[in-house]
């Protein structure tokens, strides 16, 4: 198998640092999603995302597409959510594969991409409300239990029995007071700390988005 960098092509000359601020801005999560590259010459090379954020994917493949080059990206979503595809410029090459920029995405396939993917602009955006639900947190440690402090449609901050690690997958248990059950929510822990922590969720499936999105705005009405 040969190396995805072309002569001239090292890793150190391509990489480019990524601040605090582009993280924040659009947190990654890992994903073993199976993607295709197909360049302007119409080679098709087959591998899997690494990981995504709605600014951009890493994929480990072995296309010889030099930064800079346009490409069409296939990529299979989870949970049958279908074949998403894009033209997207290559922005980074390395000995695992080579990143790509999502600059322009139509409206469209963001909102695809949304259901699977945390953003911080869009929790930061997003209606919130104080409120103390008892939940309970399942990670790779093990589980821990805890109460929300404030909670929107995308995430919550909550305070936690045991310290929670930043970037791991979590679910989280908690039972809404709107007569409809349980609901079990996959998130990332954005941020944490003694107290507690910020999770964004992740991979939230529509109804229980609308679902979230309408207890919280049921909260804010009343409340007003």
């Amino acid at each position: 198998m040969s190396s995805p960098n072309g002569p001239g092509q090292g890793s150190e000359s391509n990489e480019e640092p990524v601040t605090d601020r582009d993280r924040r801005r659009n947190p990654r999560v890992s994903v073993p999603w199976p993607a295709s590259v197909e360049d302007s010459g119409g080679r098709l090379v087959t591998g899997e995302v690494i990981d995504v954020s709605l600014s951009g994917m890493k994929l480990r493949v072995t296309s010889s597409v030099a930064v800079g080059e346009s490409v069409k990206l296939r990529v299979t979503l989870p949970d049958n959510g279908g074949e998403f595809e894009i033209l997207v410029d290559v922005v980074r090459r390395d000995a695992g594969g080579i990143s790509v920029d999502f600059a322009g995405l139509p409206v469209g396939a963001a909102d695809r991409l949304k259901a699977f993917v945390p953003t911080w602009d869009l929790r930061r955006r997003a209606d919130r409300v104080r409120i103390e639900l008892p939940l309970q947190i399942e990670g790779h440690a093990g589980t821990t239990k805890g109460r929300t402090v404030d909670l929107s449609a995308v995430g919550a901050r909550v305070a936690t029995d045991e310290r929670l690690t930043p970037g791991d997958m979590i679910a989280v248990k908690l039972n809404p007071e709107d007569g409809q059950g349980p609901m079990r929510i996959p998130a990332v822990v954005w941020e944490a700390d003694a107290r507690g922590a910020v999770l964004v969720f992740a991979n939230l499936g529509v109804s229980d988005f609308v679902r979230l999105r309408s207890y919280i705005h049921s909260l804010l009405a009343r409340r007003g």
